[in-house]
């Protein structure tokens, strides 16, 4: 992964904290991941946090989506429990495309 790659990721990471959310885990998937996407891609990520037990889908998808905002940075990203994301397997597309590819920042 490359440094400019390395320090949005952190900026999200950093941005994610500020608004409440501790990521236990970041994991990069899509184009980036297998090293394919273009200069104009943006950052396909999955959060594992166990702060989005308490929320519903839409404010996952919220809050994901202010931390990309903020640091304005092509971000899209998908959030789930550790438990959540452990239980999505083959058949799923945590577990075909997520999971298979997926790269841990």
């Amino acid at each position: 992964m490359d440094n400019a790659t390395s320090e949005i990721l952190n900026r999200y990471k950093q941005m994610l904290r500020q608004l409440g959310i501790v990521p236990e885990r970041v994991i990069l998937f899509g184009s980036r991941a297998r090293r394919a996407g273009g200069e104009h891609s943006d950052f396909d990520l999955v959060v594992i946090s166990k702060d989005f037990a308490r929320m519903n889908l839409r404010e996952r998808l919220e809050i994901l989506g202010m931390a990309a905002a903020r640091i304005m940075e092509p971000v899209q990203a998908l959030g789930y429990t550790s438990e959540e994301f452990a239980a999505l397997g083959e058949g799923t597309f945590v577990g075909d495309e997520v999971k298979p590819v997926g790269i841990e920042v």
